[in-house]
């Protein structure tokens, strides 16, 4: 058994999986909409700037973390968005449970 070919065989059936196909297809129909996508691109970023920060042992000021807020409260007014964030939560879910199986699977290795 080729633990590579068993990996490939592995993102094909995530990218086959009910979860991936949804998401897929709520993320092509919510970025027809260039102002959705712009928004959603922007929250990205803020999200990642506040994240950054607080890996650095640092804290976001209010003003950014206002600003974080404010730009989610306007993307999940919109329930296509808000459904797109769901699916988009439900892919990452699936797939910290895949990174959590392989991990305990072979956490003996490294002990």
């Amino acid at each position: 058994m080729n633990p590579y070919d068993k990996a490939q065989e592995l993102v094909k059936s995530i990218r086959d999986s009910e979860e991936v196909k949804s998401y897929l297809k709520m993320k092509e129909e919510i970025f027809k909409d260039d102002d959705c996508k712009e928004l959603i691109s922007e929250f990205r970023n803020k999200q990642v700037e506040v994240q950054s920060l607080l890996m650095q042992g640092q804290e976001a000021d209010s003003e950014k973390m206002e600003k974080l807020q404010s730009l989610y409260q306007i993307l999940v007014a919109n329930p296509n968005v808000k459904d797109f964030f769901d699916k988009e939560v439900q892919f990452d879910e699936m797939l910290s449970e895949i990174y959590r199986i392989i991990s305990d699977g072979i956490k003996d290795i490294h002990e």
